[in-house]
């Protein structure tokens, strides 16, 4: 069973960095293709020459859909890694200090998650401007605290184990016991749950670009991508059909390594 779930997450994985790995030459490979304007080939249907179509401006979508992968999932895997890091490092912190500082952190925590997030990340992107680096800035000021508590609960949960209570006997400081104790402890359920959010991230970068706060034209970025063929569903809904496709996989990919990965930290624990 374990060398199945090995092979499934090493078949995910490899799937995943692929993708990201093809989504990211895409421009370079497939040259001006992206934003070439070819009014004369607009609204085109799928063929031999164009897989997926092309667009109101005679764009390749096929072209522009594999690209959007870079320009969706990689800023949603760079701002996983911070808020995982920096909600994770804030929660620990918080909980190994305690007292009147833990009650601040949660304090804060609370007061960020009494909102639904989407909502504050409207908010702060309407106060920063539109764009793809404001909606990414608005998510990394949000999400950060999922992490932050978490890890405050685990933390204050650990720190009464014994061999967490021995440690102390030794003098270790608090990176020591961060790095030694806590760190091979925690890890886990960070890595399982960031497998669960890139999802979500992505799902809101794609979103708020489909109702003009994120991702502009002539971005590629797929919700973008979605809200520029919407005006022609009728006519040509191949512009919007297959980033949605794409979009769908992708989630569907994570999803699946997330599924993957927690069953084998669940029968490891």
């Amino acid at each position: 069973m374990d060398k199945k779930i090995n092979r499934k997450l090493l078949a995910l994985g490899g799937l995943i960095v692929l993708a990201l790995i093809l989504s990211s030459l895409a421009p370079h490979l497939l040259g001006d293709s992206l934003t070439k304007v070819n009014l004369g080939q607009a609204l085109q249907g799928p063929s031999s020459s164009e897989w997926f179509g092309t667009d109101a401006l005679g764009r390749s979508v096929f072209a522009r859909a594999v690209s959007g992968g870079a320009e969706t999932v990689l800023p949603a895997l760079m701002i996983l890694m911070l808020i995982a890091v920096v909600g994770s490092f804030i929660g620990v912190t918080s909980a190994f200090i305690g007292g009147k500082f833990d009650q601040f952190i949660l304090l804060v925590i609370t007061a960020f998650q009494s909102f639904p997030s989407i909502i504050l990340v409207i908010a702060i992107v309407s106060i920063l401007g539109i764009g793809l680096q404001q909606t990414l800035i608005a998510i990394c000021l949000t999400a950060w605290t999922k992490y932050a508590y978490l890890m405050r609960s685990m933390t204050l949960q650990l720190k009464n184990e014994p061999y967490i209570q021995s440690s102390k006997l030794y003098g270790n400081s608090f990176w020591t016991s961060l790095k030694n104790y806590y760190f091979p402890s925690l890890f886990p359920q960070i890595l399982t749950t960031m497998s669960f959010d890139i999802s979500t991230i992505i799902m809101e970068i794609a979103g708020l670009s489909f109702v003009g706060l994120g991702a502009q034209a002539p971005s590629p970025e797929w919700g973008a991508m979605i809200n520029d063929g919407r005006i022609y569903i009728q006519e040509a809904p191949w512009i919007v059909v297959f980033p949605c496709i794409l979009l769908i996989l992708t989630i569907l990919l994570f999803t699946k390594f997330g599924d993957a990965l927690n069953s084998k930290y669940n029968r490891m624990s």
